[in-house]
């Protein structure tokens, strides 16, 4: 399978599967393709302190989306620096089914968001998916971060009329955590 492929399981997985189960399914494939020596390296990262960062910055994004209206809060993070990343407040939502993620890139307000040192440090070592190495860790420390997202967000209550989605820079499609 490739990345996009991987992706496209892992928006199946948010859908019908419970987040610990995710998380193993991911670190299998990762100690499948990577090792397991990598595989354990990326599950040992300590994400408590990024979830509650992650729970901050949903909570102030949640607050802003219902004073403006919004539809969506999507969450974006960039692999190649450092997964810095920020909350989007957007206007608009479309559906996974509509093939259409231009509405994340028109938001009406941002909020910084965390970012997570020790993961890009694990990515720089073989970048996105050059080899089965970097396959596996990468899709692992995917899962890893969109299941921290996910934690996050069960812990608040008030974002039931909202879309909450996640993406890398650039990934397409997005993921919808919750959809409208």
């Amino acid at each position: 399978m490739d990345m996009f492929q991987y992706l496209d399981e892992l928006q199946v997985d948010l859908s019908g599967k419970h987040l610990e189960d995710i998380e193993e399914k991911y670190f299998r494939i990762c100690s499948k393709l990577a090792g397991v020596d990598r595989a354990l390296a990326i599950k040992q990262v300590n994400l408590n302190e990024y979830v509650h960062d992650l729970k901050s910055g949903l909570h102030q994004s949640i607050t802003l989306a219902q004073q403006q209206s919004a539809k969506a809060i999507y969450f974006e993070y960039d692999l190649d620096n450092n997964w810095d990343s920020a909350f989007y407040i957007c206007e608009q939502y479309s559906s996974l089914e509509d093939h259409d993620d231009d509405w994340a890139s028109d938001w009406l307000e941002d909020l910084e968001g965390p970012s997570l040192e020790a993961f890009a440090d694990i990515y720089a070592l073989e970048g996105f998916d050059g080899n089965e190495t970097a396959l596996g860790s990468t899709i692992y420390l995917i899962a890893r971060t969109v299941v921290s997202y996910a934690k996050a967000y069960q812990s608040l209550p008030g974002a039931s009329s909202l879309a909450v989605c996640i993406a890398f820079h650039d990934q397409d499609p997005i993921l919808r955590m919750k959809k409208l």
